[in-house]
């Protein structure tokens, strides 16, 4: 894998961090993970958005929009890929790879948990490379995703997801104010479709007729199970929306 740091394409295997780096000592940088299809970002415009507003709450330095996009199309490139997974980290410099994306498993078997996100940190909504509580639990569980909560017992998010419900024809979404991450899969989506945004408790999961979720690289995905509850198959009233959503 050829990755890029600050704009120079390393081999993945010589790239080294300063041991002074505050993203691999603390965890304080910011990142996005981004779909490439035929060899471009989708959505860049919006991921970058979120990129930046996140570094400024760090007080992180970010290059130029184009500058990055130079940077991500020099990558997917040098690794001869035309749909990828892009990963971009942002600390003391910036770091780019791009690989294969996952297979897409056919089922999609969630989980809940009872351990909350806190609605009220000051870096909630803020994508961190602290990530290891989340892939601590979602490691544990054995599922595909654990749907957690906030302090108030509200539905949030996904530890990589945000989620979409449909009952009786229509769509919910957690509303921002439950503390879930402002996913640019989930602002896509609303844009081209109807979605009441909500602040429902846990227990309103069980009333769901269909749950799913978003992401960037899976985009839109109908939930099979929920705690070992199969679910109705997911009608095409999400599938739609990401007909529309443009890359």
């Amino acid at each position: 894998m050829i990755v890029s740091w600050n704009g120079h394409l390393i081999e993945g295997g010589e790239f080294t961090l300063q041991v002074s780096d505050g993203v691999f000592l603390r965890g304080e940088g910011v990142f996005e993970t981004i779909r490439a299809e035929k060899g471009e970002p989708c959505l860049w415009n919006q991921h970058f958005e979120r990129l930046a507003y996140s570094a400024e709450k760090l007080g992180l330095k970010i290059p130029d929009r184009l500058i990055l996009l130079d940077w991500i199309r020099r990558v997917i490139v040098a690794n001869q890929l035309l749909t990828a997974r892009l990963r971009l980290t942002l600390g003391e410099g910036c770091l780019i790879s791009a690989e294969p994306l996952p297979e897409e498993r056919d089922e999609i078997h969630v989980v809940t948990s009872n351990c909350p996100i806190n609605e009220q940190s000051p870096l909630a909504q803020i994508k961190c490379t602290s990530y290891a509580e989340n892939m601590f639990l979602l490691r544990e569980s054995g599922a595909d995703e654990v749907i957690r909560p906030n302090t108030r017992g509200e539905i949030c998010e996904g530890c990589i997801s945000n989620l979409f419900f449909v009952k009786d024809s229509v769509i919910y979404t957690p509303s921002l104010e439950t503390g879930c991450l402002p996913g640019v899969m989930r602002q896509e989506v609303m844009r081209h479709i109807k979605v009441r945004e909500v602040e429902w408790v846990m227990a309103d999961l069980k009333n769901c007729d269909e749950i799913w979720l978003s992401n960037a690289l899976r985009r839109l995905r109908g939930v099979t199970s929920i705690n070992g509850r199969i679910l109705p198959r997911p009608s095409e009233l999400l599938s739609r929306a990401l007909a529309k959503v443009a890359v």
